[in-house]
């Protein structure tokens, strides 16, 4: 099978998820949140609610979400695969409106964006993996912190 047939399998396979190929030689994961429409409209974003509901946070400020971001989304990506020597080998490039990876080799994209598919629609399971890394990234962030103002 072809790159370009690949690409279009995935696509057509784990929506909203998406493939793009680069003139650079490399591949991206993508979620772009300005494409959600119809059933994919706020795909995931009850569980960053549920998220700011749990830190008393209100879900939605000048109605915009306040969680659910793509660098959030990041923390959540990495999170599940944490355990998986891959993880380390791909480059992250979010934005405030999307989560965005790359990655030279498509089937390690392939393979964890169909994953992260699956475990993105467990809406139980994929709340908890995003309270857990939400959690874990503000006390990273909070730690790196102290040790800017130590130096």
């Amino acid at each position: 099978m072809s790159i370009e047939q690949r690409i279009k399998a995935f696509n057509r396979a784990n929506p909203p998820f998406y493939l793009v190929e680069h003139d650079d030689g490399t591949f991206s994961l993508c979620l772009a949140f300005s494409f959600l429409r119809g059933k994919y409209a706020g795909f995931g974003q009850d569980a960053f609610n549920q998220y700011a509901k749990q830190i008393g946070e209100p879900v939605k400020e000048d109605g915009f979400y306040t969680h659910g971001n793509g660098y959030e989304w990041e923390s959540v990506f990495k999170k599940a695969f944490e355990k998986t020597p891959n993880i380390s080998k791909i480059r992250f490039d979010c934005e405030a409106d999307g989560f965005f990876c790359y990655r030279r080799d498509l089937s390690v994209l392939e393979d964890l964006g169909s994953q992260f598919r699956k475990i993105c629609l467990d809406k139980n399971g994929f709340a908890e993996l995003v309270c857990t890394a939400l959690e874990e990234a503000v006390i990273q962030d909070e730690e790196e912190k102290q040790c800017l103002t130590m130096r």
